[in-house]
């Protein structure tokens, strides 16, 4: 009875069993004797110790570098020109907070003082801006310790608080923290 179903199932695979599949013996091939490489590596050898620095638990990273040696490569500063130009703003609306960070686009500073302004629309004003110029990779800080007046700066600007330097929490009036 056996071998009654392997016959079926041969003729309905088309296939006999028996039939083996080796491709070993079809092609002739000549054996080319291996490429003579140079045994000094092109990149500087690491230590062991010095390839696995990462904590153990620590999600892996890969680093990416060029074998190639290329050209040293020349450094060019983002704006050609000396000049910055520091602005000065009241925003008391989000149409006033749009045009301070039409000035953060185009390079400028902007000092944004926040005092005579209602607490629910200077919270609104703060986070656009503070929103927009860290979309555009810029700074926002604090000048004053009630944080009516901040400084707003784009990428190309960097900040220095000397004050501030270990980065020390500052302790902003009820009316402009953030609700949790």
């Amino acid at each position: 009875m056996a071998g009654f179903f392997k016959k079926l199932v041969d003729r309905l695979s088309g296939y006999p069993d028996d039939a083996e599949f080796d491709y070993d013996n079809e092609y002739d091939y000549e054996e080319q004797p291996a490429e003579e490489y140079d045994t000094e590596p092109g990149y500087p050898s690491f230590s062991q110790q010095e390839r696995y620095k990462a904590p153990i638990g620590a999600e892996p990273t890969m680093q990416y570098s060029s074998v190639q040696r290329s050209a040293p490569q020349k450094v060019v500063p983002l704006k050609s020109s000396g000049e910055q130009q520091l602005v000065i703003m009241q925003p008391n609306n989000i149409q006033s907070a749009q045009r301070v960070c039409d000035h953060l686009r185009a390079g400028h500073m902007v000092i944004c003082n926040i005092e005579n302004v209602d607490a629910k629309i200077a919270q609104r004003v703060i986070d656009f801006i503070s929103g927009s110029t860290y979309a555009m990779d810029g700074n926002v800080k604090p000048i004053d310790a009630r944080a009516h007046s901040f400084v707003a700066v784009p990428r190309t600007v960097s900040l220095i608080d000397k004050e501030l330097a270990p980065q020390q929490a500052v302790e902003y009036p009820e009316q402009y923290r953030m609700a949790r």
